[in-house]
């Protein structure tokens, strides 16, 4: 699976959103019946449409989450739903830091300690800044905003294969 700048927490992005002044959290309260934390019923459909919820113990096949570095500040996600996503995933070991991501997603760089050189021709001028794998996991910030980058996804795709089926 590739997944690009998506959301991994409903209840963090309707705050995000509500603070931030972005219009999606109506669009969010409507879907799921009002705010978070307005009733047990209200707070399972937030829980039940998060992938967070549904990553804990994740045995399902390779999967590569890609984030652009900017997003959250000129696009609608920060990059925190992504990293928070690979952590659920990671082996303990493998986990971005929470004050890592916190400093990420509020500044739009990478933190010093964290920086390597990255070399991935397929993600072209939207180069990585960021990496991080683990199991069958990998996480990509890249030079960009709330964008896939086409030749990056198809590209890591290419060289996914199907396990052999057991008969």
């Amino acid at each position: 699976m590739s997944a690009w700048v998506g959301i991994s927490d409903l209840s963090a992005w309707h705050r995000e959103c509500k603070n931030s002044k972005r219009r999606y959290w109506r669009d969010i309260e409507a879907s799921c019946g009002g705010p978070p934390g307005k009733s047990a019923v209200i707070d399972r459909e937030y829980s039940q449409r998060s992938p967070l919820t549904w990553l804990k113990d994740y045995q399902g096949p390779a999967i590569d989450i890609n984030a652009g570095i900017r997003d959250g500040h000129t696009g609608s996600v920060p990059i925190s739903h992504s990293l928070l996503a690979f952590n659920r995933i990671a082996e303990k070991k493998d986990r971005v830091a929470v004050a890592d991501i916190l400093a990420m997603t509020k500044t739009a760089k990478v933190p010093e300690h964290l920086q390597r050189e990255i070399k991935d021709p397929a993600y072209g001028k939207k180069r990585p800044l960021f990496r991080a794998i683990s199991k069958n996991a990998r996480v990509t910030i890249f030079d960009g905003g709330h964008e896939i980058v086409t030749g990056a996804a198809f590209s890591w795709l290419s060289k996914q294969r199907r396990p052999a089926s057991k008969r």
